[in-house]
C-alpha cells in the first residue's frame, strides 16, 4: 500500500467528512462511558460537509490529507493564530490504524508548524486518543471541563 499525503482540496470536504464520522463513531466513541456518549456526540452533530469546506476555505487553516489510491483514509487539520498552533483534528480511517499515517500527517503538520514560527502545539485529545498523543511528545494538562477529552500541549 501506498500512502500519498497532500493539501487537502475543497472537493475533498465531503470524504474528509466521511472519515472524521467513522472515525469518531467506530474508533473513538467505545472509549466513553454512557454518560460522556452524549457530550461526545454532541460534539459531533455540526461536524458536516459544509463545516469542512468552512475550515478549508479558512486562511488560518491548514488541511493535510493521506490518500491509499484516490481514496481519503486520514486527515490532520491545524488551526493557526498568530504564534500558536491548534491540531483541531486528525483522524484515521477504521481499518487503516496502527499504520503510522497518523504518525506521518502529525510530523509533515509539525514541519508546517516550524515553517509558520509557531512556539507551541495544541490539541484537545478524545479518551482513546490520549496514550497516542503521549507518545508523540504531548504534554496532558488534564481533562477539559465537561470531561470528554484531554488538554494537550507540545513545545516545539
Amino acid at each position: 500500500m501506498k500512502i500519498n499525503y497532500e493539501k487537502a482540496k475543497l472537493s475533498d470536504s465531503e470524504e474528509i467528512c466521511n472519515v472524521m464520522q467513522a472515525s469518531a463513531r467506530e474508533l473513538s466513541r467505545k472509549a466513553y462511558n454512557d454518560q460522556l456518549k452524549d457530550t461526545f456526540d454532541k460534539f459531533y452533530v455540526d461536524k458536516t460537509p459544509d463545516y469542512i469546506r468552512q475550515t478549508l476555505q479558512s486562511q488560518h487553516s491548514y488541511t493535510l490529507v493521506a490518500k491509499n489510491e484516490n481514496t481519503i483514509i486520514g486527515f490532520i487539520q491545524l488551526k493557526v493564530k498568530n504564534t500558536i498552533g491548534n491540531v483541531s483534528h486528525l483522524y484515521i480511517l477504521p481499518g487503516y490504524e496502527g499504520q503510522s499515517i497518523g504518525a506521518q500527517l502529525l510530523g509533515l503538520v509539525k514541519e508546517k508548524a516550524a515553517q509558520l514560527k509557531i512556539a507551541k502545539l495544541y490539541t484537545e485529545s478524545t479518551l482513546n486518543a490520549l496514550s497516542y498523543y503521549e507518545k508523540h511528545d504531548f504534554l496532558n494538562k488534564g481533562l477539559i471541563p465537561d470531561g470528554s477529552a484531554y488538554d494537550l500541549e507540545l513545545e516545539l
